[in-house]
């Protein structure tokens, strides 16, 4: 490397003197240099014109000038270029001169003009007027101005781009902004011909220079017309816009898609494959995004002193940051991970400074941590976030799913009832809904547990139940996206696997309309559109980020994992629903809701079965208890891993419901080991 940098001149060059490398390294002082030369230039010119234009007759000649138009000239310049420093028109960069900077550059001028029209009325110049101070401000603005964008003006507009032919599609107004950017960039090396625009009425306007070529209806017209190759398409957040149709429009076209961020996702830190999530999910389930009246939130939640628990979670993080906006009296982040608890609280405080934060690390399963933090806050309103989330995972730790999930909310809403709340909110799950999991069974005994505590100690007991929250943690959108940004495959259970999916600001928003709505003992189901294909779900994520599914990032079907099912459902065969005043949230109709005492003697097996950590004892009463549960027979058996898969021993064998000398794994047969055990049992 050493031996590169030292290397000779080639021949026919010459090194370049450091000296005059040097002046070419821009500084605040050779900038404010080169502002002062050439506004001096621009001041004796505009004098010499003005002079020029006023006087008819130039028969004095140079006599005439030197008294005449030096003098006017001199004036003029001391007092633009005093006015210049004045009004910090000397601060401005030239590569970046834009509009806004116009007034900036041009006051100095006015307030010059100003002077030298008292001074030709006061006839201290021969043959002006004050009608000739006007001419030579609107001379020199006008300088100045041409000085200044110059340089944009050459690098933007007459230096020739070379490279692909490209358009630019506006998914909004907003996105022509956008074009300065592109056209500063030094490594944009695509030659753009015009917009295509979603308003008929734009058609054959100019825009920046460029003509706007079309709509979205006759692009396929434009694209053959202009010999395109590329298409950057400025992205919207208005969810009407079918971004993924029209992507794979332009694919079909054989042009290369690139996606451009609206500003909005700048701002708010979105702006890469992630942020294009929310025009998925509301292009694929056909529902608009949630929204709230502010004015009642303000009303039920303002003053109140609330608890979140698990507010370090998906679900319970956005909890909190939701319920900051309407000023609650205090909200207490009850938390067993120190390292969430750190990270939401962290953020609570830089983003809503004057709220009243109070951080509690506990475990919902310990009931000293319970009762300590109800006793130290008494929250009016508590917000039951908690529990483990993962089916694969728990089909494998069934006893874990019932100490957290079941008993850990006992604790939760007894603690409640015992100090007086007014109000206990379960999140729930679809997949509470004919459970065919552990997590699934577990979460319905919860829902159960809610309703049943109903109107104990005048407390008002609500759950509600929604599906997948596609931007949580874990979630199959976050797998999804570190796939596609590795161009690694993208992985599919199914091709038929469906799922009700949600973002998760917006399912939280619905959550907390509902503790507005509900009056004790009801299961809310949030309306959440048209159930979506995990398989279309990835094409659409592939095809957002510029490449083709199948082709650029494969799509892989690895079969269906522990305790899935192909369709989620929001109610069971007995259920039914009725309305609320919003139109995103329903009511289930529970036909036969049970008692808290009647709950008690189960709720007491299930402690029994889960401290004996005998799985199938666990599953035996699981079943007993919920009578829709129907087990994952073809469960994946052995050590289990992160994602729920098993890793098989040369020891493991199947229960027997596989068929002899095979062991179910994702629809393929296993070999069967011999002297196998139950790993479920390990």
């Amino acid at each position: 490397m050493a031996e590169a940098r030292t290397k000779s001149p080639g021949p026919g060059r010459t090194d370049i003197p450091a000296w005059f490398r040097s002046l070419l390294v821009p500084t605040y002082g050779k900038r404010t240099l080169f502002y002062l030369v050439s506004d001096v230039v621009v001041v004796f010119a505009a004098s010499f014109l003005t002079h020029l234009a006023v006087i008819q007759h130039v028969s004095s000649g140079v006599y005439y000038y030197t008294r005449g138009v030096l003098p006017f000239a001199a004036t003029a310049a001391a007092c633009q270029l005093a006015l210049g420093f004045l009004f910090s028109s000397y601060k401005l960069k030239w590569s970046t001169f834009s509009l806004v900077d116009v007034p900036r550059l041009v006051l100095p001028s006015i307030g010059t003009a100003v002077l030298l029209g008292g001074l030709t009325a006061a006839r201290a110049f021969a043959g002006l007027t004050p009608l000739s101070a006007v001419t030579w401000g609107l001379l020199s603005a006008c300088g100045l101005v041409a000085v200044r964008g110059s340089r944009r003006f050459y690098t933007e507009v007459v230096r020739p781009r070379s490279g692909k032919r490209a358009i630019l599609v506006m998914c909004s107004h907003k996105g022509y902004f956008l074009l300065d950017t592109l056209r500063r960039t030094p490594r944009f090396n695509y030659r753009i011909v015009g917009f295509i625009d979603p308003e008929p009425s734009n058609r054959n306007t100019l825009s920046q220079g460029l003509p706007v070529l079309g709509n979205f209806d006759n692009v396929e017209n434009v694209v053959a017309r202009h010999r395109i190759e590329t298409a950057f398409v400025f992205l919207s957040s208005d969810p009407a816009f079918a971004i993924g149709q029209f992507c794979q429009r332009l694919h079909e076209l054989g042009l290369e898609v690139r996606l451009i961020p609206s500003m909005t996702d700048l701002i708010d830190d979105r702006a890469d494959i992630g942020a294009l999530e929310r025009l998925t999910i509301h292009e694929l389930t056909g529902q608009q995004p949630v929204k709230v009246d502010p004015r009642e939130m303000e009303s039920v939640f303002a003053d109140k002193r609330i608890m979140v628990t698990g507010a370090g979670g998906s679900i319970g993080s956005e909890l909190c940051r939701q319920l900051a906006r309407f000023n609650p009296a205090m909200l207490v982040l009850f938390e067993r991970d120190d390292s969430n608890l750190f990270y939401i609280e962290r953020d609570l405080r830089n983003l809503f400074p004057k709220s009243h934060v109070v951080p509690f690390l506990g475990d919902i399963t310990r009931e000293a941590d319970v009762a300590r933090a109800f006793a130290l806050t008494r929250p009016d309103i508590i917000f039951h976030a908690a529990a483990y989330k993962h089916v694969p995972i728990l089909e494998f730790h069934p006893a874990e799913a019932i100490r957290v999930n079941v008993q850990g909310s006992h604790l939760v809403a007894r603690a409640a009832v015992e100090h007086g709340a007014e109000s206990f909110v379960y999140i729930s799950t679809d997949k509470a809904v004919n459970p065919s999991s552990v997590m699934g069974a577990s979460k319905r005994i919860g829902e159960t547990v809610a309703t049943a505590m109903n109107s104990s100690g005048g407390v008002r007991f609500l759950a509600v139940r929604f599906g997948n929250v596609l931007d949580s943690r874990g979630s199959v959108t976050t797998i999804f996206r570190d796939a596609i940004v590795r161009r690694q495959p993208v992985t599919v259970t199914d091709p038929e696997m469906r799922r009700y999916v949600m973002l998760t600001s917006e399912a939280v928003l619905l959550v907390m309309q509902a503790v507005a709505l509900g009056r004790g003992g009801e299961v809310f189901v949030l309306d959440m559109g048209n159930p979506v294909k995990i398989k279309d779900l990835a094409e659409t994520m592939i095809r957002h980020a510029g490449l083709r599914p199948g082709i650029d990032v494969p799509i892989v079907f690895i079969g269906r994992r522990p305790g899935e099912k192909l369709f989620e459902e929001l109610l069971t065969a007995e259920e039914g629903t009725a309305a609320t005043v919003n139109q995103r949230i329903y009511r289930a109709c529970i036909s036969k809701p049970r008692t808290y005492p009647e709950i008690l003697d189960d709720l007491r097996r299930l402690d029994e079965v889960a401290g004996s950590g005998d799985t199938q004892r666990i599953r035996d009463e699981i079943t007993r208890q919920v009578s829709s549960y129907r087990p994952d027979t073809g469960c994946l058996y052995g050590h289990p891993t992160a994602s729920g898969r098993a890793e098989y021993p040369p020891t493991a064998e199947p229960l027997s419901a596989a068929k002899p000398g095979t062991a179910a794994r994702g629809g393929r047969e296993a070999p069967r080991a011999a002297g196998a055990t139950d790993p479920t049992q390990i």
